[in-house]
């Protein structure tokens, strides 16, 4: 039967079982004890890392890596923790290999974790501590991990620079063959319009001027040999007539002179009268038929010269006829030609401006290599600790102590309040409804005390005795 006890209650019970309290004490803390000094010593090695902002700035050099290097801080508990770091750095300095060989890796990285702890300090720096029960090797993870970590995000981040010139490059390379079709079309747009491109306009103006002006000279020169063909033409029929009375008149003479032959001598007056005018006038013949010739050669002339001029002037009239169609369908190329022209611009601005972007990509590049090595830099090395960081013995002790002695107390104050024996008076009249008529104390040797108890208090139900030497 349990019930409640006051704190005197309690005190004089465990000053009752104080043997059994100091017992289960004396175990629980012997146990305790135990535990805390079988424990393993674990050291603590912690390492710290600066980043270092890069250089130089983005108005010197476009970054082509988006992330800047102290943001990596936000993860970079993350990071270490993640996998390939840690596996590297087991694999590495051969940690946890019992572990290695029973569980496999994935059982060691778990462990690992465990052991690491990574905190943030300010705004670019971060704090390592491993553990391990070798302060030799904790010391050597916490000074090599920092490096893994770098060596892993420069990996990384020069990955990301180097597909960056890598894009670069196609893009280029696409846009140089896109540019080469846009020249190809265009040179060939040209060389199937060439006289009517725009940049002809003015040529063709020119020359369509040109021809105008050669035509009017032309037809001044065509009228010219028209009026010279048309005097030609009445001379010859004057010529003509006079070439016909001049033959009519010589055959008359010579038909004169033969009848006078016919009467006369030779050295008659008429005879040598009639043959000296023939003579006169065979030669006046001659002279106009020559002149007739001579004619007749000058109009065949002038008929060549007007057929030629006029040849010329077809010619001419073609010529116009082609440069004002050049002129005329010059807008309808023009209009042709900007569209491809404007794409050929677009495609060649890209381009120009890609192969801009692709020389800042290697130099970042190649700048993300060279400054690749400063931008983690350890202010704190890891030492090997000399004092276990793990087990506080001193506390784990103390700990134990109070647990032995909250186990004891507990323990004695259970068994008391389930003991139902009857020790005094007092718990005789709490616990029974009859009056106590007396109560007979225990002697155990000590000096004999009488209880002398009044009739009148036993008749009132007062049990208190009183007690007589």
């Amino acid at each position: 039967m349990e019930r409640g006890m006051t704190a005197d209650q309690v005190l004089v019970a465990l000053w009752r079982r104080k043997a059994l309290v100091g017992a289960i004490a004396a175990a629980v803390f012997a146990v305790g004890a135990a535990v805390v000094v079988t424990r393993p010593s674990m050291y603590e090695a912690t390492s710290v890392v600066r980043v270092e902002p890069q250089r130089p700035g983005e108005e010197m050099v476009q970054r082509t890596v988006s992330e800047l290097i102290e943001q990596r801080l936000l993860t970079v508990r993350q990071e270490l923790m993640a996998r390939p770091v840690l596996q590297k750095a087991i694999e590495e300095m051969n940690l946890y290999p019992e572990l290695v060989s029973k569980k496999g890796m994935e059982a060691a990285v778990t462990q690992m974790r465990k052991d690491l702890a990574v905190k943030v300090e300010g705004e670019n720096a971060f704090e390592l501590t491993y553990t391990n029960h070798d302060p030799q090797v904790a010391a050597q993870v916490a000074n090599r991990l920092p490096a893994i970590f770098a060596e892993e995000t420069l990996k990384l981040r020069q990955a990301q620079a180097s597909r960056a010139t890598q894009l670069f490059t196609e893009e280029m390379d696409s846009l140089a063959k896109s540019v080469s079709t846009w020249e190809r079309r265009i040179a060939q747009f040209k060389v199937d319009h060439m006289g009517e491109l725009p940049e002809q306009m003015e040529m063709n103006m020119r020359a369509l001027e040109r021809i105008s002006h050669d035509l009017q000279t032309k037809s001044e020169e065509l009228r010219v040999a028209e009026n010279r063909r048309s005097d030609l033409a009445r001379a010859r029929n004057a010529a003509d007539s006079e070439a016909g009375r001049l033959e009519a008149a010589e055959n008359g003479l010579t038909r004169s002179l033969v009848a006078a032959r016919t009467q006369w001598t030779e050295d008659h007056p008429e005879v040598k009268r009639l043959q000296s005018e023939l003579e006169n006038m065979t030669s006046k013949r001659k002279d106009a038929e020559g002149r007739l010739v001579a004619e007749r050669q000058e109009r065949a002339r002038a008929a060549d010269l007007i057929t030629g001029i006029q040849t010329e002037i077809a010619s001419m009239h073609k010529q116009a006829e082609t440069f004002q169609k050049r002129l005329d369908n010059t807008p309808r190329w023009a209009h042709e030609l900007g569209v491809m022209n404007r794409d050929y611009e677009i495609a060649r601005t890209k381009y120009q401006s890609v192969v801009s972007r692709k020389v800042e990509a290697e130099l970042a590049e190649e700048l993300e290599a060279k400054t690749s090595k400063s931008l983690f830099n350890v202010i704190s090395p890891a030492g090997v600790p000399g004092v276990p960081a793990r087990p506080d013995r001193f506390g784990g002790l103390l700990i134990s102590m109070l647990i032995a002695l909250g186990v004891g107390v507990l323990t004695g104050v259970i068994i008391e309040m389930r003991d139902d024996s009857i020790r005094d008076g007092h718990e005789v009249r709490e616990r029974l409804t009859l009056p106590v008529l007396a109560v007979v104390p225990n002697m155990q040797g000590k000096t004999e005390k009488r209880v002398l108890m009044p009739s009148s208090q036993v008749r009132n139900g007062i049990s208190s005795p009183t007690e007589l030497n």
